[in-house]
């Protein structure tokens, strides 16, 4: 594929890929749904327990490789070298959990399916539910149902999967039953019905070079959308209209959005952040049957006022202080946010 042929692939995985990072305006379902699809939220976790940095760092590694001139002392058959690495790539990235839960818990999102860390179970029929909890689900399964819901919303998502991923080339990789020769990649005995069979190396070289325009629009616009919210750090805006709580954005240094935090006027707050360095997560917990992430708001007030529950009669709200800032904060109508 020429780079004008990639780039007009890339563009069409962007645009698909759009309406579920770039939601349109004004948004109709819970936002920190929105957030926690696509911060990943689980329970609190320390540093190094995130495979998704492990599986980008890896990536990068194998595309360096790939593009570095290899000394033929050590690769006297460069060029095939580069086909393994290419094949190590492909199975990498098709084999990647994390982009999968965030594509369809995007997707459950916008269909108001709430946020589950654990987004395909819902959508198994019976049979397959008692399999999952043997061995999980494939690559194939997540995509079915990825597809279903982007048919449901009426979107092109589901689709595109089928444009690089093979689940015959997967299993052959995956189970190093596979040959090179000069011009094909030969499968030797291949699984259930399919048998042996070869794939021509051009029809290769276009499937791992589509998988590999994907997965960096993924991570392209994943980056884009994080930035975009980063760009709201600083402010609160109204979150709950009746406990009356104020939602903060949170971010790294490089300003992508890494987490949120609600601020309640009883003086507490409930903050979630993933970072590099773990998982913060504090007054929050995850509502398994109502597919939502779920805040305790601290004390109830015992005379409550019409304000808020959470506030005194007669007494003013007061809440915690944002991210790096000690001006306070105020409900919208009771002074400046």
């Amino acid at each position: 594929m020429t780079p004008e042929d990639i780039e007009a692939v890339r563009e069409h995985y962007y645009q698909a890929l759009k309406p579920l990072f770039f939601p349109e305006l004004p948004i109709k379902h819970d936002i920190i749904n929105f957030f926690a699809s696509l911060l990943r939220v689980v329970g609190m976790e320390d540093r190094g327990w995130d495979p998704l940095l492990e599986s980008r760092a890896s990536l990068e590694d194998l595309n360096s490789i790939m593009q570095m001139e290899l000394p033929p002392e050590g690769f006297p058959d460069a060029e095939m070298t580069k086909w393994r690495m290419g094949l190590l790539m492909y199975s990498h990235m098709v084999e990647m959990d994390a982009p999968y839960e965030i594509i369809t818990n995007l997707l459950r999102f916008q269909l108001g399916h709430g946020y589950s860390p654990n987004p395909y179970f819902k959508f198994l029929k019976n049979e397959e539910k008692k399999q999952f909890q043997r061995r999980g689900i494939f690559p194939v399964g997540k995509i079915r149902i990825i597809k279903n819901l982007s048919r449901e919303l009426g979107i092109n998502v589901g689709d595109i999967f089928d444009e690089f991923y093979n689940p015959q080339l997967r299993n052959a990789i995956s189970h190093s039953d596979y040959t090179f020769t000069e011009t094909e990649f030969r499968v030797r005995n291949g699984t259930g019905a399919w048998g042996a069979y070869s794939i021509p190396l051009d029809k290769l070289n276009q499937t791992v070079t589509c998988c590999k325009a994907f997965y960096s629009t993924f991570f392209g616009i994943e980056h884009a959308a994080r930035y975009s919210w980063g760009g709201l750090a600083g402010k609160c805006l109204p979150y709950d209209m009746q406990y009356k709580g104020l939602l903060e954005v949170l971010v790294e240094k490089d300003r992508l959005m890494c987490g949120f935090r609600v601020h309640w006027p009883n003086g507490s707050d409930s903050t979630y952040r993933r970072t590099e360095d773990g998982i913060e997560m504090v007054n929050c917990m995850l509502a398994m049957k109502q597919s939502s992430v779920e805040f305790m708001v601290g004390m109830y007030a015992r005379n409550p006022s019409s304000f808020s529950p959470l506030v005194e009669d007669g007494a003013q709200p007061v809440y915690t202080k944002r991210d790096g800032d000690n001006a306070p904060l105020n409900w919208p109508g009771d002074g400046s946010v």
